[in-house]
């Protein structure tokens, strides 16, 4: 089944925010969407929750875009060694590694508080 990919106006109203908005963040490198042959932006999943975690850096925890980078680099990078750690799962049977590090991206995700905080 081929993936749902949402026009700009559709992943905008998803994610409550103005579709220039999106361009922004786009034109800031913090994400990129598919574009098709006549150059119109399609937004994936994976661009849909991006967007969700953009919001709450903005919103939530009151970072600017150069800060967002930032996290977003670092989350990129977590996220890489996540893979990597599940391909050594699957070699070495790694289980509790792979839990730690998915532990570890939690925390980043909610913005460094620990469950139950």
């Amino acid at each position: 089944m081929p993936e749902v990919r949402l026009a700009i106006a559709e992943a905008s109203a998803a994610v409550a925010m103005h579709p220039q908005t999106l361009r922004k963040y786009e034109r800031a490198g913090l994400l990129r969407p598919a574009r098709r042959s006549g150059g119109s932006r399609h937004y994936s999943a994976n661009d849909m929750a991006r967007l969700a975690l953009i919001k709450h850096l903005a919103e939530a925890r009151r970072i600017n875009v150069s800060g967002m980078a930032l996290v977003l680099a670092i989350h990129d990078e977590l996220v890489a060694l996540l893979e990597a750690v599940e391909e050594m799962e699957a070699e070495a049977g790694m289980a509790y590694v792979r839990e730690h590090v998915a532990a570890t991206l939690k925390t980043i995700a909610r913005g460094g508080q620990e469950a139950g905080a």
